[in-house]
């Protein structure tokens, strides 16, 4: 699911520029910058990059669903996943290229902020598995900038940091009959 989530955007986002800029290949790559031993990715320059910085669960997200009848309480687990996404989106073009960097990563913030949910009712296309994603613009202090391209490994390039709410289906990628587990109405349980 995370790299369909990846790949959904970036198609969107090369689908965009393609037709706004009238670029003839692709722009927008799934790719780390620097390889394991620290020497840049072929496939990232002169590149919009995204790419995965972190992976949480959604903590406000319901798992489970309760409901009252005939006396007794009825959970109903849910198959669905809820998760955040820190998601990168480097511009990684090189020497006379900056302004260039400046413009995709502008055209693209332009494209993200205009299509702020994704799910199937505005695209259909949506990869199987995948029900909606609610994307967000994370803000960083130059300190956790700093600290996250450390991380990284590399040097500053032109970046923005999304974080992009998805929700998905369990592993079977379908929806389900679901079971539900009863318990007597007065009964004290810690199920949420």
């Amino acid at each position: 699911m995370i790299n369909a989530t990846l790949q959904f955007l970036a198609t969107r986002l090369n689908n965009r520029l393609r037709t706004r800029q009238s670029l003839q290949e692709n722009l927008v790559v799934v790719s780390r910058l620097f390889e394991n031993d620290g020497r840049e990715s072929e496939q990232s320059i002169n590149k919009l990059n995204l790419f995965l910085v972190n992976v949480s669960s959604e903590s406000n997200a319901r798992k489970n669903a309760t409901t009252t009848f005939d006396g007794y309480r009825n959970v109903v687990p849910s198959k669905q996943v809820f998760l955040n996404l820190d998601v990168m989106i480097a511009a990684n073009f090189k020497n006379s290229n900056y302004s260039e960097s400046l413009r995709y990563l502008s055209k693209t913030i332009s494209f993200l902020q205009d299509h702020t949910v994704f799910d199937r009712t505005n695209s259909p296309d949506m990869p199987i598995g995948l029900e909606k994603m609610f994307l967000d613009m994370e803000n960083m202090g130059i300190q956790e900038l700093n600290s996250l391209w450390s991380i990284l490994g590399g040097k500053y390039v032109p970046s923005v940091l999304y974080k992009v709410r998805a929700v998905a289906l369990g592993e079977g990628y379908s929806y389900y009959s679901p079971y539900v587990i009863q318990f007597p109405e007065d009964a004290s349980i810690g199920i949420v």
